[in-house]
């Protein structure tokens, strides 16, 4: 299992008993199984921050999406949006992490003390011809 899956899916069960909603969630959309989570990029390690030039602050958030299929991940095409309680949009720029067989798409974001952020991203896998819709939100605290 990759050292940034396995990070991230720690800091997903820790997060679980630590927010009132759950921090990684899966969805299933067609053949695929999307995962998804959205967490402060300050419990992200210094060293793996500086591989993949995230940067790690308070008031910043990561979005990391992973696209499976029969235990296979999937290369896609994202592209989505943050919007604030203020219904500021801003983009969201996935960069595409591939360790040994896993592919990851990271986006980062900066939000505000105690935002609300709706986030709507669509998820086109490649050789697929539809394109995926997943819509969530997030309470920061």
């Amino acid at each position: 299992m990759p050292k940034l899956f396995r990070w991230l899916l720690t800091c997903t069960l820790l997060l679980l008993f630590h927010w009132p909603v759950s921090a990684e969630q899966r969805v299933i959309r067609g053949p695929y199984e999307i995962h998804y989570t959205a967490i402060s990029s300050t419990l992200i390690p210094a060293s793996v921050a500086a591989k993949h030039g995230l940067v790690r602050s308070g008031n910043r958030i990561i979005t990391n999406i992973a696209i499976r299929t029969q235990d296979i991940s999937v290369a896609a095409t994202i592209t989505g949006t943050a919007e604030n309680i203020l219904n500021q949009l801003h983009p969201l720029d996935f960069l595409e992490v591939i360790e040994q067989d896993t592919i990851y798409y990271l986006a980062e974001q900066i939000i505000n003390e105690k935002d609300l952020i709706r986030y709507n991203i669509q998820i086109h896998p490649v050789g697929s011809e539809e394109t995926y819709e997943l819509a969530f939100q997030r309470q920061y605290f």
